[in-house]
C-alpha cells in the first residue's frame, strides 16, 4: 500500500514527510545553533549583570567619597531664642543643621534656624559639644553665618568644598546631610528635579519673615525633613552646591535648597558687615504668562510691573502699575515666566545704593525713558518686646505689613500676641491690633511704646488709655493693670 507522499514509519509509529532525513539533519542543525545562541545569550546577560555591579560599586564609592569630604564638617545646631507667643515672652530651643567652611570656624546655616538665637551650642562631626556666636543673618535668602572657635580644636574639622550651583544639571546625583528630625549625622540620596524652581515669593519663614525673592530653588528627591534645614546638599565631586532649606508637606521626595552661588555672595557680606545691603525701588512685577490670554500668547520684550508702592523712588519718577519695563540701566530685560522674576529682583538689589538708574518703560506702547535712584531695602526683621504688665507683646511695623494691611504709614506697633486672661485680654485688646497712642502720646515705633511703658509701670499707673487701629477704624480701649497681685 502506497501512501504518498506522507508514509506512516512503523518502526517509530509516527508519520514522517518524504525528506524527513535532511528535516531531521536540518532539526538538529537549528537545535544547535539555538543552544549556541543561548548560551551566548547568558553569558551576555552575565556580562552586563557584571557590568551593572561594576557600575553601582563606582557609584558607591563616589556616595562614599563625597560624604567623607563633607560629613566631618557637618554641624548640629542647638539654638535658644526668645520667643514672644500668647503675649509673653518665652525661651525657646530647636534643632537645625549647618556646615563649616573655613578655618576659622565660619558656619553655614539657614536664618531660621539660628537667625535670632540668643545662645547656640553646636556639636561637631566627632560628637564634641562647642558654644558659637552669631556673625549675621539674612532673612530675604534664608542665610545665617555662625562662627566658633576653630583653634581650640585638635584637631579641627576639614572646612567643606563650595562648588558651582550653575553647573548642575537636572538628574545629577545629590546627597543631603543634617539632622533631620534631630537625627544626627543622617544621609539622603537623590537627584536634582529642578535647577530652577520658583516658590511664591510671599512664602514666610517659620521667624515671620518674607524670603526667596531674590533666588529660585534647586529641587531634589533626596529626603530633607525637619532638622535638615541648614545642612548641605552635596554633588558626587563633594562639592556644597545648595543649602538645604525646606521641604514639601505630604511629600517625602520634594525638598528644596538654596543655590550656593547666592550663598557665597550673601556670606562674604555678612562677615564683612553683619547684613546685606540692598537697593529697593518700590516696584513689583508680574509675568505676561499669566495675562498669556491677553498678550495673545506671543512672547514679547519687557517686564509688567504689577505695582509701585507709594512715595518709593519709582513713584516720586513717575512710573506706574501696567508699565512695562524694557531697560534697566542700559541692560534689556524680560519675564515671560514666574522663574525669570528672581534674577530681576536680584538685579536691582545688587545695585549699589544711591544710584541713579536710567530705565526704558513702555507706556500704552510708546516708549518712555525715566532716570530713578535706588534707596536701600529696609531691614524686613522686625524687633519685637514685652510689655509684662500689661499682658501683649509687640513689634514695629515693616513696610511690607504697612503695604500688606493698607496701612497709610509705618507709625505705630503691631500687637503681636495678647497673654489669656491678663489685662490686655480682659479689656478686649486683640492681635493685629496696631497702637497709635498712649495715654494722648504719639507711638511712632518700638522705642516710643517702651519708654511710655517703663514710665507708666514705674508710676504704677493703674488704668491707661490706649488709641489703635483696628480694621482701618480708630479705636479707643482703656487697660486696667491690678498692681496689688
Amino acid at each position: 500500500m502506497r501512501v504518498c507522499p506522507i508514509c506512516y514509519d512503523i518502526k517509530f509509529n509516527t508519520f514522517q514527510t518524504a525528506g524527513s532525513a535532511n528535516l531531521e539533519r536540518r532539526v538538529d542543525l537549528t537545535t544547535k545553533r539555538a543552544a549556541v545562541a543561548f548560551v551566548v545569550f547568558l553569558a551576555a546577560v552575565a556580562t552586563a549583570g557584571a557590568e551593572t555591579k561594576v557600575k553601582v560599586n563606582e557609584l558607591q564609592k563616589l556616595i562614599l567619597s563625597a560624604r567623607d569630604r563633607v560629613a566631618p564638617a557637618v554641624v548640629n545646631i542647638q539654638p535658644i531664642t526668645e520667643v514672644f507667643s500668647s503675649g509673653e515672652k518665652q525661651r525657646s530651643t530647636a534643632i537645625g543643621s549647618g556646615f563649616m567652611f573655613d578655618r576659622e570656624g565660619h558656619v553655614i546655616t539657614n536664618y531660621h534656624v539660628a537667625g535670632k538665637a540668643k545662645q547656640l551650642i553646636m556639636t561637631l562631626s566627632n560628637k564634641q559639644r562647642v558654644p558659637g556666636d552669631l556673625i549675621g543673618g539674612d532673612p530675604l535668602t534664608d542665610i545665617a553665618v555662625l562662627k566658633f572657635d576653630a583653634a581650640k580644636l585638635k584637631p579641627s574639622p576639614e572646612p567643606v568644598s563650595l562648588g558651582d550651583s550653575d553647573r548642575l544639571e537636572v538628574g545629577e546625583y545629590v546627597i543631603a546631610l543634617g539632622s533631620p528630625l534631630a537625627l544626627q549625622r543622617s544621609l539622603s540620596f537623590g537627584v536634582v528635579s529642578s535647577k530652577d524652581r520658583y516658590l511664591p515669593d510671599d512664602f514666610k519663614l517659620p521667624t515671620g519673615e518674607r524670603t526667596g525673592s531674590f533666588n529660585t530653588w534647586i529641587q531634589t528627591d533626596a529626603a530633607i525633613n525637619p532638622g535638615n534645614s541648614g545642612g548641605p546638599l552635596v554633588n558626587l565631586r563633594g562639592e556644597v552646591v545648595g543649602v538645604n532649606s525646606r521641604g514639601a508637606f505630604g511629600a517625602s521626595s520634594i525638598g528644596f535648597a538654596i543655590p550656593i552661588n547666592i550663598v557665597k555672595e550673601v556670606v562674604r557680606d555678612l562677615i564683612e558687615h553683619g547684613r546685606v545691603r540692598r537697593s529697593w525701588l518700590g516696584l513689583d512685577f508680574q509675568p505676561r504668562e499669566s495675562l498669556a490670554h491677553y498678550f495673545e500668547g506671543e512672547p514679547a520684550p519687557g517686564v509688567l510691573i504689577r505695582n509701585v508702592e507709594p512715595d518709593s523712588p519709582a513713584a516720586r519718577a513717575g512710573v506706574r502699575p501696567g508699565d512695562v519695563l524694557l531697560e534697566y540701566n542700559g541692560r534689556k530685560v524680560a519675564a515671560q515666566f514666574h522663574e525669570e522674576l528672581p534674577a530681576l529682583y536680584k538685579l536691582i538689589a545688587d545695585t549699589a545704593v544711591g544710584t541713579p538708574v536710567a530705565v526704558v518703560l513702555s507706556r500704552h506702547d510708546a516708549p518712555l525713558a525715566l532716570t530713578l535712584t535706588t534707596e536701600e531695602d529696609s531691614e524686613s526683621t522686625p524687633d519685637e518686646i514685652a510689655c509684662e504688665r500689661w499682658g501683649f507683646t509687640a513689634s514695629g511695623i515693616t513696610r511690607e505689613f504697612a503695604m500688606e494691611s493698607n496701612l497709610p504709614s509705618q507709625d505705630g506697633v503691631l500687637v503681636e500676641g495678647v497673654k489669656p486672661n491678663g489685662p490686655a485680654f480682659r479689656s478686649k485688646l486683640f492681635a493685629g491690633d496696631v497702637v497709635v497712642a498712649v495715654e494722648g502720646e504719639k507711638v511712632s515705633g518700638l522705642t516710643d511704646l517702651q519708654a511710655i511703658y517703663r514710665r507708666l509701670d514705674e508710676e504704677r499707673r493703674s488704668k491707661v488709655l490706649f488709641t489703635l487701629m483696628r480694621r482701618h477704624a480708630r479705636w479707643l480701649v482703656l487697660v486696667e493693670v491690678d498692681y496689688a497681685k
